[in-house]
């Protein structure tokens, strides 16, 4: 089945992390793939030590913020997220995972750095075997028809807003 995690509040990565983790506890494989993400997390230090659970990230020539980036900067980014999404498919076909966790897929998607086709395309083939968990900020209703569960995550209050950056071992 397919798993949305979507919205502005903190959680997201958390939640899907907490669902490898539960299907690990019941030695099922998983594939655990962080788009967007440039900082090493709390949570990836752990993962990296668990057997069954495969991690990826695309290799990506720029670890600042896209909003930060330049047009240059900006396609190469493009091209990298792709190329790393399209090696994850490979990883996904050879390997047989009961779960793949897309952690930020949706905001890939949102930036137009992958097309919702390509990516539907993708959720299409898997097989019924395979649990699917994507997060990020927002899902079209297109991609939300995929879907089986669809958990969205509010934002009430957060320090960011004001001023406070991100924290180790909380936000990452």
């Amino acid at each position: 089945m397919i798993h949305l995690y979507i919205g502005d509040g903190k959680g997201k990565t958390t939640a899907a992390v907490g669902q490898a983790i539960r299907a690990l506890g019941w030695n099922k494989r998983v594939l655990f793939a962080q788009f967007l993400k440039s900082l090493d997390s709390g949570e990836i230090q752990v993962m990296k030590t668990l057997d069954n659970l495969a991690l990826f990230r695309p290799e990506m020539r720029h670890k600042g913020f896209i909003w930060n980036m330049d047009e240059r900067s900006l396609a190469e980014t493009r091209e990298d997220l792709r190329s790393g999404f399209f090696k994850l498919i490979e990883a996904a076909k050879e390997n047989g995972y009961a779960m793949i966790v897309m952690d930020e897929i949706l905001d890939v998607v949102a930036c137009n750095f992958l097309s919702e086709n390509e990516l539907t395309n993708f959720m299409s083939a898997i097989d019924g075997e395979t649990e699917l968990v994507l997060t990020g900020r927002s899902a079209s209703d297109k991609l939300k028809a995929y879907a089986h569960y669809i958990t969205c995550f509010s934002k009430e209050k957060h320090p960011f807003d004001s001023g406070i950056p991100a924290r180790k071992g909380i936000e990452y």
